[in-house]
């Protein structure tokens, strides 16, 4: 049982990854390059994660130009940022409306827990 790593080249990476963006399901491409489904996987995450500066080869794993790393995540954070901002004033717009117009049913809960329910009489038989 062989339990050295596979070596594979950036090449094989990127066109199996460009074959999955195509429309080919992992399964397909991972038979087709004689590949595990997991470790298609974990490329895909990497290639979607960094485009085209993914896989920059051997030594140099996670390497990537500052500038260019610090403008995608500082990219990122806007956009997550701008999402937040919609959420919070999305849920400040229907926790008003709420208040407005729906107001609470029972003002002193005190008052309806002490209350008993009360069972109809049942009919006496002819």
């Amino acid at each position: 049982m062989d339990l050295s790593r596979g070596v594979y080249s950036r090449d094989l990476k990127i066109a199996a990854m460009r074959a999955i963006d195509a429309g080919s399901t992992t399964g397909e491409i991972a038979r087709k390059y004689q590949l595990s489904p997991h470790l298609l996987e974990r490329w895909r995450g990497e290639w979607r994660a960094k485009g085209d500066q993914a896989f920059p080869g051997i030594g140099r794993r996670g390497a990537a130009l500052p500038a260019v790393d610090e403008a995608r995540r500082m990219a990122e954070l806007e956009r997550k940022i701008g999402q937040l901002t919609m959420e919070n004033d999305f849920l400040k717009k229907a926790l008003q409306h709420f208040r407005e117009h729906h107001p609470p049913a029972i003002v002193n809960g005190g008052d309806a827990c002490l209350k008993k329910s009360v069972k109809p009489r049942r009919k006496a038989k002819p």
